[in-house]
């Protein structure tokens, strides 16, 4: 199986889970946010919040910077774009 099919499969099943969604929304309106300031803005216990951006991350569409004991998440663009490329060319 080509590898680009695995990798998008990988982004799109990061994607199918509403919490997850709600996270990409929010920090696709804003640069960046602080893990705690997304606990507070979804409602959720720290470690679920956690659990999702993990997801999140490790299909690649976002990314993190330590800053001294906090991380902050952003959305990484150009995968969001690589995945409407992907999706649009069926």
């Amino acid at each position: 199986m080509d590898n680009q099919f695995e990798e998008m499969a990988k982004v799109c099943k990061a994607l199918g889970h509403p919490i997850r969604l709600n996270i990409l929304d929010l920090l696709a309106k804003q640069e960046e946010y602080y893990c705690g300031d997304i606990v507070s803005l979804v409602g959720m216990a720290q470690s679920t919040v956690s659990h999702h951006l993990k997801i999140l991350k490790d299909s690649g569409l976002v990314e993190t910077e330590e800053r001294g004991t906090f991380v902050c998440y952003r959305v990484r663009r150009e995968k969001m774009e690589e995945l409407s490329k992907f999706l649009l060319a069926f």
